[in-house]
Parts: C-alpha cells; sequence; structure tokens
C-alpha cells in the first residue's frame, strides 16, 4: 500500500533570498511562535490515525531556525494524529550555519533523519551575489559534522548560471561534494529574471548544467530527476512521492496538497492563514481536479527512468511526434525524455495539455 507523505511549510527566514520562489517572511521571534501553534492546529484539524505516512519533509523558508522547543511541538503533532511509519523519512531543511553539533544531536534525537542544506555553491563570489548568511567554510563544516553526527542520507543544493560562473566552478563544487561524500545534490537554475537575465544566457545555462550532470555522474550521483542526484540508496522518497503520484498532505501557509484526485493549496497570507486556523476553519482556499492521466504524464516525466508507455494511450499523435523528433525516448517499456532535452520539458509538457 502506497504510504502518504506530508509537507510542512516554514516561512521565516533571517534574509529573504532574491532567487527562492516559496512564500517567505523575515523572521520574527513571537510571530514564528504564533505560526508553530497555527500549524498544530492545522495538523489536529486533519487528523487521521488511518493514514499511513511514508516520509514527512519540513520545508521554508528556514525551518532550522525552529527552536527545540518548536520541533518538538510540531513533530510531536504529527505523530499523534497520523499513523507515522517507523521507518519514515523525515527531512528537515537547514542553513549551514545553524548546524552546530548540539543542534545536529537534537534533530537526530526529535527523529529528523535526512538533512538537507542549503549550500548554493562553495565559491566565495557566488555566495556574495546570492547574498547568503554562510560562507563556503561552513557549509563544508556543516556537511561534515552532519555525516560525522550519523547522518546517512543529506542532500546538498547547489545553485546553476550565476554571474561570473565557469566550467571549472562547477568542477569545483562537484570535486568537493564528493570529497564530502554527500550521498544527495539537488542542482537548480538560477531563473532569468532573478538577475536580470539576457536573452542568450539560455544556452550558457544549459551549457553548465549539462556540464554539471556530466560530473555528477562521473562522480557516482546518478541522475533520477531533472534536479536531482544520488548516490545509491539515497534518493529521496519524500520527492518520489510527488513525481510517481503519491497523495501528500500540505500543513503551513502556501503548501499545497494533493489526494483523491485533487490538488490543493492554503491560503498565501499569512495574516489569513492565522486568522483562519484560529478560528477554528481550514486554510485550504485553492482546490482543482486535474485529468489522472494528465497529471501522471505532468509529474512522471520529470523522472529520467520515465512512466509507462501506456500513460499515453489517448497521446499517439504527439506521442509520435516527439519520438520522432528525440525529445522522448523508449527506455524499457516505458517512454522518458532524453537527459540531454531535460531541460526542454515544459516544452515537452505542452503537447499534452489542454489547449
Amino acid at each position: 500500500m502506497k504510504k502518504t507523505g506530508i509537507y510542512l511549510h516554514f516561512p521565516f527566514c533571517r534574509r529573504r533570498c532574491f532567487y527562492c520562489h516559496f512564500f517567505k517572511l523575515a523572521y520574527d521571534g513571537p510571530l514564528a511562535s504564533r505560526y508553530v501553534g497555527a500549524l498544530v492546529r492545522e495538523i489536529e484539524r486533519k487528523k487521521n490515525l488511518q493514514t499511513a505516512i511514508g516520509t514527512v519533509y519540513i520545508g521554508g523558508g528556514s525551518p532550522s531556525l525552529l527552536s527545540p522547543a518548536e520541533l518538538g511541538k510540531i513533530l510531536e503533532a504529527i505523530h499523534r494524529c497520523f499513523a507515522v511509519d517507523r521507518l519514515a523519512e523525515t527531512t528537515l531543511e537547514a542553513n549551514p550555519e545553524d548546524l552546530s553539533g548540539p543542534q545536529l544531536r537534537f534533530y537526530r534525537r526529535a527523529g529528523i533523519n535526512r538533512l538537507s542544506i542549503g549550500v548554493q555553491s562553495f565559491r566565495t563570489e557566488d555566495l556574495l551575489f546570492l547574498k547568503r548568511t554562510h560562507t563556503a567554510a561552513e557549509s563544508e563544516k556543516a556537511i561534515a559534522r552532519a555525516l560525522d553526527s550519523g547522518y546517512e542520507n543529506v542532500n546538498a543544493d547547489l545553485m546553476i548560471g550565476l554571474p561570473g560562473q565557469t566550467l571549472s566552478s562547477i568542477d569545483r563544487n562537484v570535486s568537493m561534494l564528493r570529497r564530502l561524500s554527500v550521498p544527495h545534490v539537488s542542482v537548480y537554475l538560477l531563473e532569468g529574471v532573478a538577475r536580470g537575465k539576457k536573452e542568450n544566457d539560455d544556452s550558457r545555462d544549459h551549457m553548465l548544467y549539462h556540464h554539471a550532470r556530466r560530473r555528477l555522474d562521473e562522480s557516482g550521483y546518478r541522475q533520477y530527476e531533472v534536479s536531482n542526484f544520488s548516490r545509491k540508496g539515497a534518493r529521496c522518497r519524500h520527492n518520489l512521492t510527488y513525481w510517481q503520484d503519491g497523495s501528500y498532505i500540505g500543513i503551513g501557509v502556501s503548501a499545497s496538497g494533493y489526494g483523491q484526485g485533487v490538488d490543493y493549496r492554503n491560503r498565501t497570507g499569512l495574516a489569513g492563514y492565522l486568522d483562519r486556523l484560529e478560528g477554528g476553519k481550514m486554510p485550504a482556499t485553492a482546490r482543482r481536479r486535474i485529468d489522472p492521466q494528465i497529471r501522471r504524464i505532468i509529474t512522471g516525466l520529470r523522472l529520467t527512468d520515465g512512466i509507462p508507455a501506456a500513460l499515453f494511450a489517448d497521446f499517439s499523435d504527439p506521442l509520435r511526434f516527439l519520438l520522432e523528433n528525440g525529445l522522448l525516448i523508449r527506455k524499457r517499456g516505458n517512454i522518458a525524455v532524453p537527459q540531454e532535452k531535460t531541460l526542454l520539458l515544459n516544452e515537452i509538457l505542452g503537447y499534452f495539455l489542454p489547449g
């Protein structure tokens, strides 16, 4: 039986990164504490002890700003209100500068067994451009400290397409990941609007992305999704829930969820979210039902292994066109996007969306 995931959003950050498109706010201690209370109320309102939970992902924002007491309240509520598997993957997103020895020990005691660390780059110039509050040395120490403390599943985020970034700087980043033995890597392109991108920058970004992809593969990281690479046994089970069309519960302001064929999203304004939860109401506002076949194609083509060819039964003409032009391939009974065409995914998906 497929298990359900939980995504919980903590929107507060020390600094609001200009390149991040998730709902975020400058950190305010009392407001964050009030927000945690609302999160617990939402968890309790969605309580269902018949729902088996296989993954929990606490993202943001910067959830590593949560105090031990606040994180403890959240995790206690989740375990009290749902049937959380004893082997559930429980991920926390963290800033490198927050991962002290005592903090890591607390996370392990609390049940966090996977960390996703916002490294972005080991190059000082990149971190200055991104206005990150950590240094390259802090990232190295945080990763080493996490692995030394017993974490077997650690992800490092990398950003591609930064000004001044070269093939050599990509090589240095990958070499550092390999030297540190990071099990999982997520690679994201800096979108043009975030840096005043010129039209001819696309080819440079694509070159950097594919160079990173090849270097990661040479270093033992196998790409399994557009942005994700892992060593053996380290794939992110929570994100696979999204791409394999599993159900997941969204908790928190702007959080999305999916179940019983319906996608939903919570309120995006913090004031409205707090008011509804504190007033005893549910926070979801936007709901939509997408054709299950189309949804499976949209999510599944992100995976390098692709999805069963049978899912394209109603799309014989676009499928034939895309196969003939090398934008899709047959792969062990599945239909997949060739790795060299990964960055054309949105254009490929357009052939399957309603006009």
